[in-house]
């Protein structure tokens, strides 16, 4: 018999069971209307309590202040709450660039929410951390990606392509093909989508499959792979790649065939590049210098149209310039080899500059040779407009002295080879001038040339008197010379001239002509030439005793420093010269002078103190700040202020010392002296607070910060590298990136700090480094430092936009390579910045400016 399914619930009376049955129906439906009411009820509280932009604004800029160890706990409470989008995203970036690793589970959880907005955030946090740190997020992000809609599913593609999840390659391909994946922004701005990651999720020869695919971005993306992974197994299909009908499929696979460096595949790629028109050229040229740089430019040397001097001249000269603007040390032995092929005088003189610009001591011989030969000879007659204008100056040897001093910097064991190969070309350059180049001067000095010695004391210390009171113009040129010879002089450390110099301080007194030299005196009738002289005499005597180095110099500066008659500006650079010379024994002295001339009732006595705070730049003494914090008062000036900022931030910051000047952010009078030491010498976190609480003050305050921060930079020395604070300036500058101060990101100090950076070709005065030095150090850092030291240089190369360096260390094994790719990576896809959140720097100046020694009488 067949179970009644109804029986359980039967009774004798059936109309009873009906109602019991509706009975019950009311109470769930009643029930079910409570739930309802209370998920109105809570839904409209909720409502209610969210943050209005004001306060969403607020809470970002508190949690900015907090300290890290304060502000993660925070953010992880709100990278958890689904309630409030903005501060949501805001706390997993926040977390993922702090590098919390408890964003990875925190991102994976918002993956489940149906807000596509937080599934694409919490997708690039994800691809933030890669693999194999974030790998457990791979089903979370294959399911987000079947669900995903136009606004997330890029970003959990590429968190995919990130992870390395080769099961969603197709799903990837489908993506890339609509062209949604290089529209991908990594976390801080700039482009994610990456060829070489993209690669990785197949083997080359399933790449290479794709080579007839009908979408032109498919056939680039192989072209760019093949390239990258190019042997002569490859060989064909680049070939067919290089003559695609497509100009960016064509050029993405030049850079292989000239990897690949044979005559079978360099010809293919020599005729490309021959055929092309001159846009298309571009691309090919540009295509091998961002594809296999320094290397694939020289190889387009043989491209050259010889059909017309003007042709052959303006390609030539083309590819000179993009290797110029490269620095790639990887093209140095191609370059010796177009070198011996004797090309003409000009170009030979290009590819030494090349070599030398990455630091290459065989460049030596070459840039000594063409010392050797006059301008107006070599180029004067031509009928070439180039080299006309060419002929109107002598560039190319004022250059080429630059670089050798340069070499001789960078190479002490070889000074004595290249004084050999460089030493008379030099001399006979510089006694062929109406006066002697700083350049030449700066070479025999770094090369420690003897045979000079006679002719730099001549020029240093001049036979003739001072100008007499009342003299007119023009400026006899000997003292312009002198203060040039002085300095590099001192840089010898010629023993015979140490007394000369503290006599060429005390000249005008021998001669009877005690003048005030004062600024202000000299503004006055009749004393301009003798106080130009004077000054010329107090800069070069101090930049020869910074120069040498000898603590026996600490007294005569300080003497000189405290003669309120002396020029100002030659007792600046005597204080500039004390931080070089004060022995350790003597620092504490600097800094008490310092806090003595602030308190003075003159006027001057500030003056004074202002220029012990630029010893203590230069010499810094940490065990000071206290004294130094305490100076930071209304009633100071300006300037003075400034100076002590600066010696604080170079000094570097004490947690109590950071704490003390975090309070002074409280007075306005003297808040952007405090934050410009905080951002200096402070901590990274501590540099990102410091900003963060200008959320609170005008607009103008923040201005006025950026200004003083460019202001405090421009001067180099050896020793900030050395002690790992170019790093530190660096790395603060990065921090700061990731906030935001009313809204707007905070780029300025990244585009300033970079901007002097740009202005770092010339050498600037004592134990200055020209950017070829710096360049050069970094690598050498980056390759041969332990690993905080190479993350530091890799970063600052970075920074100064060095991308030749940072593809050569991108072929280096072991730890370096892959941080380095990192690095380049990062610099070909810069985030892009509004020059209107960052303050004019037109009509700055930095610390020191800019010195082109291409004036002969600079520094």
């Amino acid at each position: 018999m067949a179970r009644d399914p109804d029986a359980d619930f039967r009774g004798t009376d059936g109309d009873f069971k009906k109602g019991s049955i509706g009975a019950k129906i009311v109470i769930i439906g009643l029930v079910l209307a409570a739930i309802a009411v209370v998920l109105v009820v809570v839904g409209l509280k909720r409502e209610g309590a969210k943050m209005t932009m004001d306060q969403i604004v607020a809470e970002q800029k508190r949690i900015y202040m907090l300290p890290r160890d304060q502000a993660l706990p925070v953010w992880r409470k709100y990278a958890a709450d689904p309630n409030e989008y903005e501060l949501q995203q805001e706390a997993l970036l926040q977390l993922a660039w702090l590098e919390d690793k408890e964003a990875i589970g925190l991102a994976i959880k918002a993956l489940e929410q149906s807000d596509h907005r937080i599934r694409g955030v919490a997708a690039q946090v994800l691809a933030k951390f890669g693999t194999p740190a974030a790998d457990s997020s791979k089903p979370f992000l294959t399911k987000a990606l079947q669900e995903a809609d136009a606004s997330d599913e890029p970003q959990i593609a590429w968190a995919l392509i990130a992870l390395k999840d080769d099961a969603s390659l197709e799903r990837v391909l489908k993506v890339y093909r609509a062209g949604h994946l290089t529209k991908v922004q990594r976390l801080g701005g700039g482009t994610a989508f990456d060829v070489e990651v993209l690669s990785r999720m197949a083997p080359p020869d399933r790449w290479e499959q794709l080579a007839g695919d009908p979408s032109e971005s498919v056939r680039q993306l192989v072209a760019t792979i093949l390239s990258k992974n190019a042997t002569t197994k490859y060989t064909d299909t680049l070939i067919k790649l290089v003559q695609d009908k497509d100009i960016e499929v064509a050029r993405e696979a030049a850079p292989g065939l000239g990897r690949i460096g044979d005559e079978r595949a360099r010809r293919p790629l020599l005729d490309a590049l021959a055929k092309a028109d001159k846009d298309s050229r571009q691309k090919f040229l540009d295509a091998l210098r961002n594809g296999i740089g320094g290397p694939g430019l020289v190889m387009a040397l043989g491209s050259i149209d010889k059909s017309t001097p003007e042709r052959e001249w303006n390609q030539t000269k083309i590819i000179f310039e993009k290797l110029k603007d490269l620095q790639d040390p990887r093209a140095a032995d191609l370059l010796v080899q177009y070198i011996e092929t004797k090309p003409f005088i000009h170009w030979k003189t290009e590819a030494a500059m090349r070599l030398a610009e990455v630091g290459d001591p065989r460049a030596v011989p070459y840039l000594a040779d063409r010392m050797k030969y006059d301008t107006v000879k070599i180029y004067g007659n031509s009928d070439l407009d180039e080299m006309k204008a060419l002929a109107r100056d002598d560039n190319e040897r004022v250059i080429g002295a630059r670089m050798l001093a340069d070499l001789a910097v960078l190479h002490p064991d070889k000074r004595p080879v290249f004084l050999e190969q460089a030493e008379d070309a030099v001399m006979g350059w510089m006694l062929g001038m109406p006066r002697p180049h700083a350049n030449g001067l700066r070479f025999l000095a770094a090369a420690e040339s003897k045979k000079s010695l006679g002719k730099i004391r001549d020029w240093a210390f001049p036979v003739a008197r001072l100008p007499r009171e009342g003299q007119q113009p023009p400026f006899p040129p000997e003292w312009e010379v002198a203060q040039s010879a002085l300095r590099y002089d001192g840089w010898l450390k010629d023993t015979e001239s140490w007394p000369k110099f503290e006599k060429q301080l005390e000249r005008r007194k021998l001669e009877g002509n005690d003048v005030d030299v004062t600024m202000e005196s000299l503004m006055g009738g009749g004393l301009a030439m003798v106080g130009m002289a004077v000054r010329a005499l107090g800069v070069g005597v101090a930049d020869g005793y910074a120069q040498w180095g000898d603590p026996k110099a600490y007294p005569i500066l300080v003497k000189y420093i405290e003669n309120k008659l002396e020029n100002e500006q030659a007792r600046l650079e005597a204080c500039f010269a004390l931080g070089w010379v004060t022995p350790e024994d003597k620092a504490q002295e600097v800094a008490e002078k310092l806090v003595k001339f602030a308190h003075g009732k003159d006027k001057r006595d500030q003056v004074t103190a202002a220029c012990y705070g630029e010893t203590l730049s230069r010499h810094p003494f940490p065990a000071a700040n206290p004294k130094l914090i305490e100076l930071l008062t209304p009633d100071m000036e300006n300037s003075l202020r400034m100076y002590v900022a600066q010696a604080l931030g170079f000094a570097g910051l004490s947690p109590a010392d950071e704490a003390a000047l975090l309070d002074k952010l409280k007075d306005p009078e003297v808040r952007n002296d405090a934050a410009l030491a905080l951002i200096v010498g402070g901590s990274a976190d501590t540099a990102v607070r410091t900003v963060a609480a200008y959320a609170d003050f005008p607009a103008e305050a923040l201005q006025l910060l950026q200004e003083n921060y460019f202001r405090a930079f421009g001067y180099w020395s050896d020793v900030d590298l050395e002690k790992g604070r170019l790093y530190k300036w660096v790395e603060n500058a990065e921090a700061i990136r990731r906030i935001r101060v009313r809204g707007s990101p905070q780029e300025w100090a990244a585009f300033l700090l970079g901007r002097q950076f740009d202005n770092l070709w010339f050498d600037n005065g004592p134990h200055s480094m020209t950017r070829v030095v710096l360049r050069y150090k970094l690598r050498q850092a980056a390759l041969k430092g332990d690993p905080a030291t190479r993350d530091g240089a890799l970063r600052t190369l970075r920074f100064m936009k060095e991308q030749g360096s940072l593809m050569a260390l991108k072929d280096e094994k072991g730890d370096v390579g892959p941080a380095a790719a990192k690095a380049l990576f990062e610099l070909m896809n810069p985030k892009a910045i509004d020059p209107k959140t960052v303050v004019d720097t037109k009509d700055l100046k930095g610390k020191g400016g800019s010195v082109d020694t291409n004036a002969p009488l600079k520094k």
